[in-house]
């Protein structure tokens, strides 16, 4: 009967899970710092207004866009969303954030107590967790700008060098890893 019982807690307790993941988010540095965010439909005003803040004090400069906008449309964008669900107090179940470059996603960020179940630590404060993710998603704050590229007769290189970031942008048989590869390759010449 005993071991009934504890396997009966054991799993129990594997069923109810709290998961976060972060992949920080690797950008090459970009012509400005502007980050356009990209908030779902729907979403808390809080989570928008921490999450900006927090990018702004990690040297960003922000721009929202329309729930519906694509995060190919900027050179550096964000895509995120947070839910909340209400089990004796209201409280933060799951946010996923998403940068991308060049409308490729160089980072990821997500935190899901969906399958919390009883565990009382699913009732976290929202703006600490954001806090938390972002942190971890931009360790080292906004990159520092890129070098303008010339674009003069006189520079035919720096016009290839635009030429071959265009054909690897519109490569999608590439790997991120690869991508990202050749791309620090092409921009180091």
């Amino acid at each position: 009967m005993r071991i009934a019982v504890a396997l009966m807690s054991l799993a129990l307790l594997t069923g109810c899970s709290i998961k976060q993941t972060v992949t920080p988010a690797s950008i090459a540095p970009p012509p400005s710092n502007e980050i356009c965010m990209i908030p779902a439909e729907g979403l808390r005003d809080g989570f928008h207004t921490t999450y900006s803040k927090l990018l702004v004090d990690k040297g960003f400069s922000v721009r929202k866009l329309s729930s519906s906008a694509s995060p190919s449309s900027c050179s550096l964008a964000t895509t995120y969303v947070g839910n909340w669900a209400w089990d004796l107090a209201l409280y933060m179940v799951y946010a996923d954030i998403k940068v991308y470059q060049d409308g490729r996603q160089v980072g990821h960020a997500n935190y899901d107590a969906k399958w919390g179940g009883g565990r009382p630590d699913k009732f976290i404060d929202a703006e600490n967790k954001i806090t938390e993710l972002v942190e971890k998603l931009f360790p080292n704050g906004a990159p520092a700008k890129a070098a303008t590229v010339a674009t003069s007769s006189d520079s035919p290189s720096a016009a290839s060098k635009e030429e071959r970031l265009q054909q690897l942008m519109n490569d999608s048989d590439l790997s991120y890893e690869e991508y990202m590869r050749k791309r620090k390759a092409i921009i180091a010449e």
